[in-house]
């Protein structure tokens, strides 16, 4: 009965283990600035089925789509000084990229935008601590999200013309803090990898528009084959990269 027992148990154990259904690619997504090399994080790459061959119509949208920097749009809102830095810190794209504390509304580097949204929350919500947290809200609106926006319908348009031509969903996955990102369970075959919109770094902003073959496999083996992506041009990576310096605002 006892043996009965634990061949049962062995069985449930295999069956029960995880396997990986289709590909996976460890993306790693890095860039030279002078003579250092800093990862890009918080970026959202897009695989797209098919070879550069395949998208070409698509490539050409995608290099021919514009958007402005993120400095020239606020400096053209007329943003003060403080909200830009705010921004540039944490390499923010709208306020709501992370909590506005007591610094930033009463403090020494107080942004005027959050000083003011902050008044008109608590006129609203009465408790301090409440409208600090919900301030974000009482931005004007081509202030609080308006760059964010415009850089999503531009994705959107991206997005629609690649599963239009390809049939097929398009994924996406944004890398984490150390520039690395995970997209699983991808059927295999050719695919396109691309930000689709350019994203800025101190200096430039870089446009990758590679090819990769995905296989069945699993993540052990992805970990130790990462995707890398980079400024820096290498033969065994099928890369159009696109750097361009980040133009000089007009205000």
């Amino acid at each position: 009965m006892f043996a009965c027992l634990l061949i049962a148990l062995v069985t449930v154990g295999h069956t029960q283990n995880p396997q990986t259904a289709g590909g996976v690619i460890r993306l790693k997504v890095r860039y030279k600035s002078g003579d250092l090399t800093r990862e890009l994080p918080r970026k959202r790459f897009f695989l797209i089925k098919g070879s550069l061959q395949d998208n070409r119509s698509l490539i050409e949208a995608i290099r021919k789509t514009e958007t402005m920097s993120r400095d020239c749009y606020y400096r053209g809102q007329g943003a003060s000084r403080q909200l830009i830095k705010w921004l540039n810190e944490n390499d923010c794209e709208s306020v709501y990229c992370r909590e506005v504390d007591d610094t930033y509304i009463n403090g020494s580097e107080a942004v005027p935008e959050f000083k003011a949204a902050y008044g008109q929350a608590l006129q609203e919500l009465k408790t301090p601590e409440v409208a600090r947290r919900w301030l974000a809200n009482y931005v004007p609106a081509e202030m609080r999200d308006g760059y964010y926006n415009s850089k999503q319908k531009a994705i959107g348009v991206l997005i629609e013309q690649a599963e239009t031509s390809t049939g097929k969903p398009v994924m996406s996955i944004m890398t984490d803090r150390k520039g690395t990102a995970y997209l699983t369970g991808i059927e295999p075959g050719t695919y396109t990898i691309s930000n689709l919109l350019a994203s800025e770094t101190e200096k430039t902003s870089l446009l990758w528009i590679c090819e990769r073959e995905v296989k069945t496999t699993d993540l052990s083996i992805a970990m130790k084959r990462p995707f890398i992506l980079s400024n820096e041009t290498d033969p065994k990576v099928k890369c159009e990269i696109v750097e361009r310096p980040l133009p000089i605002c007009n205000k």
